[in-house]
């Protein structure tokens, strides 16, 4: 009776928070209390690291190519 009890309450906590994020149209794990605001900053900021990151591997890509080229 208590693994019954502690399964339904496990699973409730688990489905309100995945009913809300639904209901949301948010992603199904990310914190449902949390303001939209707070997640578009996010969002923003992780796009522009990843086109930092992709225009650093460009750079380094480049290099790396112009070097071998010229040691050939």
């Amino acid at each position: 009776m208590k693994d019954l009890l502690l399964g339904l309450l496990i699973g409730a906590i688990i489905g309100l928070w995945v009913g809300v994020n639904l209901g949301k149209d948010q992603p199904l794990m990310t914190n449902p209390f949390a303001d939209k605001n707070s997640m578009t900053e996010l969002n923003k900021k992780f796009d522009q690291l990843q086109q930092d990151i992709s225009k650093k591997s460009k750079e380094i890509y480049n290099d790396s190519k112009k070097v071998v080229e010229d040691a050939l």
